[in-house]
C-alpha cells in the first residue's frame, strides 16, 4: 500500500544559459566547475513523497499547494 505522506516543493536543475532541466535527484547536471555556475536549482510547484520514500507520482507538479493538497487525497482515499 503507497500511500501519499508529504507534498514538497517539486526542485529542478535549470541551465540558465539553455533553459535545460534535469533531475536534482540524479547526478550533476555539468562536469566542470565553469559550466556549474550556469546550473541552479529551482522551485517548480509541489510534489509528493510516498511512505516509501519514492518522490513524485509519474505526473507534472501541482502548480499550488491546494492542487497538490487534492491529489493526494484523491489518491490515498483509495486506500480507505
Amino acid at each position: 500500500m503507497r500511500r501519499v505522506l508529504n507534498i514538497i516543493e517539486s526542485k529542478k536543475w535549470v541551465n540558465s544559459e539553455t533553459g535545460a532541466t534535469a533531475s536534482i535527484y540524479g547526478s550533476l547536471p555539468y562536469w566542470t566547475e565553469a559550466e556549474g555556475k550556469k546550473w541552479k536549482i529551482v522551485t517548480s510547484g509541489y510534489t509528493w513523497q510516498l511512505n516509501d520514500g519514492t518522490i513524485g507520482l509519474g505526473r507534472i507538479p501541482a502548480k499550488t499547494y491546494e492542487e497538490a493538497v487534492e491529489v493526494m487525497n484523491s489518491i490515498n482515499n483509495r486506500y480507505n
